[in-house]
């Protein structure tokens, strides 16, 4: 289908546009921006006067109620609702019921989403089985099926030594890992940064060190992964052992 979006607030940071701008699709596909193409015709022409125009938007952890969580939402309707507000693609954080720790859970998920041909679905693999910091999951299998990285979701790894492990073995093949900088027991529960604006609405604190700190234990097993894994492409020289 041609279509002819007029009128609208075109916002296109990678090309920078900001300015009232016409749109020219062709199966689905931006041919024109400003003047139509020679020869092109419209098949639908919407007027988005008033309207901004912009590339979808991405969620980075938007916690999708399937599986697990049925009652409260569907894929359907959470899928319709990202739609609905300009997000096309989700990231799914693992924390879902059960754990994406298996690749048949996250195959599932995928399928299903794409059956609903609405917003992507893009799913995080749990870092370690059921979340719990102890076994690392089956990251090659779960890339496979489907995750475009891994996370801990709100759950952390107190045992660093696993961390650490997480990162090489990611870091070995490329892969992605999303960690949440809180230290695991300073700020536990939590809801709010402390400060004056937490007390005055009784508000559980975060203090800014939890951060801190789990910021550079995180710091210090990267450069540690890093090492490793240049040590392990150098080629041995005559003499070590």
């Amino acid at each position: 289908m041609k279509l002819h979006i007029k009128n609208g607030h075109l916002i296109d940071p990678a090309n920078a546009i900001d300015s009232l701008q016409d749109l020219f699709i062709a199966d689905g596909k931006v041919l024109a921006v400003g003047r139509a193409p020679a020869g092109f015709v419209a098949e639908r022409t919407l007027d988005a006067r008033g309207l901004i125009v912009a590339p979808g938007l991405v969620d980075l952890s938007a916690r999708l109620r399937e599986p697990g969580y049925e009652y409260k939402a569907t894929l359907e309707s959470e899928l319709q609702a990202a739609m609905q507000g300009g997000v096309t693609r989700l990231v799914c954080p693992p924390d879902t019921d059960p754990v994406l720790d298996e690749p048949g859970l996250v195959e599932m998920l995928t399928h299903r989403a794409r059956k609903r041909n609405q917003a992507h679905v893009h799913p995080l693999g749990a870092l370690t089985v059921g979340l719990k910091g102890k076994a690392l999951t089956e990251m090659a299998e779960l890339t496979e099926a489907g995750c475009i990285g891994f996370a801990q979701a709100e759950e952390p790894i107190e045992d660093t030594n696993v961390l650490l492990r997480a990162m090489q073995y990611a870091n070995t093949f490329g892969y992605t890992v999303w960690l949440r900088p809180q230290d695991a027991h300073i700020g536990r529960g939590g809801i709010a940064h402390s400060g004056p604006l937490a007390s005055r609405l009784g508000l559980s604190g975060v203090p800014v060190m939890s951060e801190t700190i789990a910021l550079h234990t995180i710091f210090e097993l990267m450069r540690a992964a890093a090492r490793a894994s240049t040590c392990a492409a150098s080629p041995r020289r005559p003499g070590w052992s």
